[in-house]
């Protein structure tokens, strides 16, 4: 005999993030609706001249990228202090920049929820960890590979530096969450499938609230060497700021860039209880297969999510005010995303106003996800909406849809659509709605 349940509702009580805009969630969205760029020349490896020369690269090898700029996880748990003990310090050492970047933003997530395990605020085996990452560790794995071909030893920290369910498992152990402690490494749609999952775990009642989102730092020459063959990175641009250029006409690759989103979602009726504040409802979660090339996408795979997911959500494509696309700023990836949105909501130019992140941060890969749900959130909750940076002129294969350019739009945000699509044809939606 089946069984029939009750689905709870999911609310977002809690918001943490790290980007090349900003160390937390305010700086980023203030800097986002002020219309910046965080992305520029690359850093952390040094002199470019010298790295051109020591791996030969060619003149169009990209070097921008969208970075985390001024972290410091030492300053950062001093500054928060929720959770941690000074044998937490101690670990920071051994944990690559992608663990990092997701710890730093679970603080600030689990801060903002006003949420605290220690003080028996929730049962800590009613709490989850799921982050997802695309890559997991590359840095570490390029900085022991290299120690490795000189002759010296490696670390014996190098396998939990570099597996991508460390940073949900750090997480998980420094906060006692002994609920579902996973990572989903779903390419470009890491962080998305990592809210969806999570969010339908607590409608069926598994867990009580879950940080939940996506992290990556994953800009190494080797990475981008990988990305560079693929051509599918920007390789021309005035200014590493305009490299990005989601819809524009002749725009020609995404900008890698690195970072975290987390979020904490939790069961409405436990956040009402102890009177958290909330930014929005989780309503709706889409997750389809295109089942059809490893790194090219097809329209019907787009259009059956986002359609899955306003099913799940159990609303029609008229009631969404605003879509957050995948729009990485590649000439198939933004001209097969847009007809799959004008396939279900029309084109007549009007509604839903579309946005476009990753002109202003780069794309983090398996971090994306949880960063442009957040960022959907906040235009759900701040009723505002953030400019698509350098699109001057539209792809007439991508016309017909209301971009936002220029300046922040503020309009009436009620419900909102974010995308996300990953290699191997991987795609996950999701909806957000005012909370009511």
């Amino acid at each position: 005999m089946r069984k029939t349940i009750e689905l709870n509702r999911v609310v977002v009580t809690g918001l943490g993030m790290v980007t090349s805009l900003g160390l937390d969630v305010s700086t980023t969205w203030e800097a986002m609706l002020a219309g910046k760029s965080g992305i520029d020349w690359i850093t952390q490896w040094g002199n470019l001249d010298e790295v051109k020369a020591k791996y030969n690269l060619a003149e169009d090898f990209p070097l921008i990228a969208g970075e985390v700029k001024d972290f410091n996880m030492k300053d950062i748990v001093k500054q928060r202090k929720h959770g941690f003990s000074k044998e937490d310090l101690k670990q920071i050492k051994y944990m690559d920049a992608f663990i990092q970047f997701a710890y730093a933003a679970t603080l600030e997530a689990i801060a903002d929820s006003d949420v605290n395990l220690e003080k028996g605020d929730i049962d800590p085996y009613r709490v989850g960890v799921i982050i997802g990452s695309g890559l997991g560790g590359p840095q570490s794995w390029e900085k022991e590979f290299e120690r490795f071909s000189a002759g010296k030893k490696v670390s014996p920290f190098l396998i939990p530096r570099l597996i991508p369910n460390l940073a949900a498992g750090n997480v998980s152990i420094s906060f006692k969450a002994k609920g579902a402690n996973a990572c989903i490494a779903t390419a470009c749609a890491s962080g998305a499938h990592a809210i969806g999952e999570s969010f339908q775990r607590i409608q069926l009642g598994k867990e009580d609230a879950i940080a939940c989102g996506g992290t990556e730092a994953a800009i190494t020459p080797l990475t981008i060497a990988g990305f560079h063959a693929l051509k599918a990175l920007s390789g021309k641009y005035n200014s590493p700021q305009s490299a990005s250029r989601p819809f524009e006409a002749d725009r020609n690759g995404f900008v890698m860039a690195e970072g975290s989103g987390v979020l904490i979602l939790e069961e409405l009726e436990h956040a009402l209880k102890r009177g958290a504040k909330i930014y929005a409802e989780v309503i709706g979660f889409g997750m389809t297969g295109d089942a059809s090339h490893i790194t090219e996408p097809d329209i019907d795979g787009a259009i059956r999510c986002v359609k899955l997911a306003l099913e799940d959500a159990q609303i029609e494509s008229k009631d969404v005010d605003l879509i957050n696309p995948h729009a990485t700023s590649t000439p198939k990836g933004d001209i097969n995303e847009a007809n799959a949105i004008k396939k279900v909501f029309g084109s007549d130019g009007e509604r839903p106003f579309i946005t476009a992140n990753k002109s202003q941060l780069g794309h983090s890969l398996g971090a994306i996800g949880g960063i442009e749900a957040i960022s959907t959130v906040l235009s759900v909750y701040n009723n505002k909406v953030p400019p698509i940076l350098n699109l001057e002129k539209i792809d007439p294969e991508c016309q017909g849809l209301n971009y936002v350019r220029g300046e922040t739009k503020q309009a009436k945000i009620d419900t909102a659509l974010s995308n996300s699509f990953g290699f191997g044809g991987t795609n996950a939606s999701l909806i957000f709605r005012k909370y009511k």
